[in-house]
């Protein structure tokens, strides 16, 4: 028994002392600077959850936003998106606040979103528009310094005067591109730089 602890403390003191390779792919390095952002997303949501509503219209809905962002700091990203909803029986336009918090990870940025704002309706503003929050999750790969892929999902409750609620399950396939490029962390004896 005395064998088997010390040549495990032995194990545990040399790999202390052992240096490894450094890692081929440096992507977890890459920090987001502070500066523009612009968020364009392909957006697919399907109806859910449907309350005093006919239940032929489950509200499945296409359309396409853009937001435009300000990355704050390292993690934490708003900004003010506008869009256009095709769904099944009319066309929305979303006007919303978006909030991102991110991960920087390997190789894909983690993050976690909200959003909440109105759906706007031309034809009919007072019977049609809807107030809506939107939160979720979504990762995203950078392509080059100034620009990523994104890809993620959320939960959106929608509202209005007539309709107690609609629970959509969405889907954003996106890109972003950023004015001020990542900046690279680098390692150097256990003491970090930029």
């Amino acid at each position: 028994m005395k064998r088997i602890i010390i040549i495990c403390s032995l194990l545990f003191v040399l790999s202390f002392l052992l240096v490894g390779q450094k890692p081929s792919n440096p992507s977890y390095r890459y920090y987001a600077n502070p500066g523009f952002v612009n968020i364009t997303e392909l957006h697919y949501g399907e109806g859910i959850i449907i309350s005093e509503l006919d239940i032929t219209n489950p509200n499945r809905y296409a359309g396409i936003t853009n937001v435009f962002a300000y990355q704050a700091n390292r993690n934490f990203l708003g900004g003010i998106g506008l869009g256009y909803f095709q769904f099944d029986k009319g066309q929305l336009f979303p006007v919303f606040l978006e909030y991102r918090y991110s991960i920087y990870l390997r190789a894909f940025t983690p993050y976690f979103f909200a959003d909440g704002g109105g759906l706007l309706s031309v034809s009919d503003f007072l019977n049609d528009s809807k107030i809506f929050i939107n939160p979720g999750f979504g990762v995203s790969r950078y392509i080059s310094k100034n620009l990523e892929l994104n890809l993620s999902a959320g939960f959106s409750v929608q509202s209005r005067a007539t309709i107690t609620s609609i629970a959509v399950l969405n889907f954003k396939l996106g890109i972003t591109y950023r004015k001020n490029p990542y900046r690279m962390l680098k390692a150097d004896n256990n003491n970090y730089y930029f």
